[in-house]
């Protein structure tokens, strides 16, 4: 039955996220949707009938712990219930458990003790509030007991209850406050009809948005009911865009400052349920919705902790729903309103600004807020192959503009879901460039990626050459040199940033374990940190090559000094385990005599991780002279030498290009 429950419930879900989607989809075809009530009748039928389903289980799993069933039991059943000697029928003990009615009754008895409980200064108890919450937390999934106690106890109530628990520092008051909101979700999602007039959409919108913002800050909302309660709050000026299947015209204002200063308490709700967020945004306008986004980037970052530090850190909530939005958070690939919401975010957040007036009535530039940039590095990480396509400065699309379309890639194994032009993807690298915190996300993502696409390419050339790996290593030049632009840029001190990228990869290097398999162990490192250390090593800004590490002696050990050397070393050894894994063979082996003074390798004959290496000098120089003896630095792409130094070029000379000229045509 709980399985048959789940089904439906999932084909009510994506009976509400889908039919917007077809609807607009008949409409670009100009298609009869006359249909489409149809599908809204399913899914109010499954709306009635879930609840049902979910009582009649309730009793089915009661029923169970009355006695047991089995022919010839005897002695005392389950829970204390006799059961006949040699089987049978026993009498249904309905005090064994609680049927509908019954928990509805306990839950307005519970929101009796709710109502009383103190909501002064002076009269504050902790154990008052501990009771009450204590029985709400055990029952907050039974929807009978909850939507019972939402019904008599109103939001009114709910609201002061929540901004008692704002004023106080305990963390045991922060679960309750979630308690309420989960279990109000619960409420609204299986019980709707249940809760009384108080609770529809249409009087929602009459409360306050600061009082609305805690009632719904914490939970997961049926979408249809939350856009309706959140949907008025933007600001009548938001129009849809017509040429994605909207409906309306813009006004030209795109969401007034009262709809922002409205909407900001309920980003905490937005970035919780993703799906409305889709909803409410996707088919605005673009120019409607920077606007909208703008003003809310500058109501955050003038309260960013607008409720207090119990409640909701508004500058990260902005971030969070914009990433939660895009399916950042998601264990499953992003659908296509996740896909749609990702490229509206990232085609208009890069250029926020400030609101108009008669000297520039297009405004001013504005920083995204501090709090919701490490947000913005996590959907560009998620997004990597869009990130990836829109840097490439050597491909047919880099004059385009940014599409909602898929695209044809030249390098193997990416497949951007959209386009994006040079200039937005530059200017959303530049939100999160500020500092080499925000790009940790960002950098792992890209990691993610490199080793996906170099495993492509490889897999391609199967060790004839390096034609598919050239144009990955390529691919990911422009990335890394338009990354270095940003921080440049934004930072203004790239010998700073430089040092910290460096200081970072050594510390990486340093790390962690062995593991088997191809990557992690050839570097030593941790699986946490693998990603991670194949962005920073790909992309270390330095023009150190390997021929530097043939004077390395003893007194070369300070890490911060060495680190660039380390870099190069250690990105042309990993280069060379990935040639040699997609069938690029030694022409010296690593176990010769020639480098044993200290070896290499281990006793298996298999080259020592870098980080072992790494500790000491003539064991790294040993390292790069065998590089070299495999043909390193000859032009002899035959070798895995030739061919790792020859991907080091195609991956700077691309680098260089947009470090310098990140966006040359706009």
């Amino acid at each position: 039955m709980e399985t048959f429950i789940a089904s439906m419930e999932q084909a009510r879900r994506i009976l509400r996220e889908q039919i917007p989607a077809v609807s607009r989809a008949l409409s670009a075809a100009d298609v009869d949707r006359s249909r489409i009530p149809h599908l809204r009748e399913i899914e109010n039928w499954l709306e009635e009938e879930i609840p049902r389903l979910r009582g009649r289980n309730e009793m089915i799993r009661a029923a169970e712990l009355a006695a047991r069933w089995d022919i010839g039991a005897n002695g005392p059943g389950s829970w204390g219930v006799p059961s006949p000697g040699g089987g049978g029928l026993v009498a249904f003990d309905e005090k064994r458990f609680a049927t509908y009615s019954t928990a509805r009754a306990e839950g307005g008895k519970l929101a009796e003790s709710f109502l009383r409980l103190p909501h002064t200064t002076t009269r504050f108890s902790e154990d008052d509030y501990g009771r009450v919450f204590g029985e709400l937390t055990e029952r907050r999934d039974d929807a009978a007991f909850t939507s019972a106690f939402f019904s008599v106890v109103g939001p009114g109530n709910t609201v002061r209850v929540l901004r008692e628990l704002n004023n106080r520092d305990v963390e045991s008051l922060r679960e309750n406050a979630k308690t309420l909101g989960t279990a109000l979700a619960g409420a609204v999602t299986r019980q709707p009809g249940v809760l009384g007039t108080a609770w529809e959409p249409e009087s929602l919108r009459k409360v306050p948005s600061d009082d609305l913002g805690l009632l719904l800050g914490h939970g997961r909302f049926p979408t249809g009911w939350l856009a309706a309660v959140v949907g008025p709050r933007i600001g009548k000026s938001a129009g849809k865009d017509d040429s994605k299947g909207g409906a309306g015209k813009s006004t030209g204002n795109g969401g007034s400052k009262g709809g922002a200063d409205e909407l900001k308490h309920l980003l905490p709700a937005l970035a919780d349920n993703p799906e409305t967020a889709r909803t409410l945004f996707n088919d605005m306008r673009p120019e409607d919705l920077r606007t909208l986004f703008s003003e809310l980037n500058a109501q955050v970052s003038l309260y960013p902790n607008d409720h207090s530090e119990i409640a909701f850190d508004l500058e990260a909530e902005f971030g969070r729903m914009l990433a939660a939005g895009a399916g950042v958070f998601e264990k499953r690939s992003p659908g296509p309103e996740a896909v749609r919401f990702a490229f509206n975010v990232m085609t208009t957040v890069g250029d926020l600004r400030t609101r108009g007036d008669f000297r520039r009535p297009e405004g001013e530039p504005t920083e995204v807020a501090p709090g919701a940039r490490i947000f913005m590095s996590m959907l560009a990480g998620a997004y990597a192959a869009e990130i990836t396509e829109g840097a490439n400065a050597g491909d047919a699309n880099r004059t385009m503009g940014s599409a909602l379309e898929k695209t044809t890639s030249l390098t193997a194994g990416l497949h951007p879901k959209f386009r994006l032009s040079p200039g937005d993807t530059y200017r959303f690298l530049k939100i999160f460039a500020d500092s080499a915190e925000r790009m940790k996300p960002f950098e792992a993502g890209m990691g993610r990626l490199a080793v996906h696409l170099m495993n492509e390419a490889g897999a391609k050339d199967r060790g004839s050459g390096i034609k598919h790996l050239g144009n990955t290593f390529a691919s990911l030049g422009y990335v890394s040199g338009m990354q270095l632009a940003a921080a440049n840029e934004v930072r203004g001190k790239m010998d700073e940033f430089d040092q910290e990228q460096r200081d970072r990869l050594f510390f990486l290097l340093g790390l962690g374990v062995d593991f088997a398999g191809f990557g992690a162990t050839a570097l030593g490192l941790v699986v946490t940190s693998f990603d991670d250390a194949v962005w920073l090593m790909l992309s270390k800004p330095t023009s150190e090559t390997i021929d530097s590490f043939k004077d390395i002696d003893t007194t070369r050990l300070d890490r911060l000094k060495e680190s660039d050397r380390l870099a190069t070393l250690g990105r042309e050894y990993w280069i060379f385990h990935l040639l040699r894994h997609h069938g690029f063979s030694y022409t010296v082996p690593p176990d010769d005599p020639a480098f044993g003074r200290p070896p290499i390798t281990g006793k298996d004959g298999n080259l020592l991780p870098f980080k072992d290496l790494a500790k000491n000098p003539k064991a790294l120089k040993n390292l790069a002279d065998w590089l070299i003896r495999n043909g390193s630095g000859s032009g002899d792409l035959r070798t895995a030498g030739g061919a790792a130094t020859q991907l080091d070029v195609f991956f700077g000379g691309a680098k260089d290009k947009t470090q310098h000229n990140p966006v040359p045509f706009g």
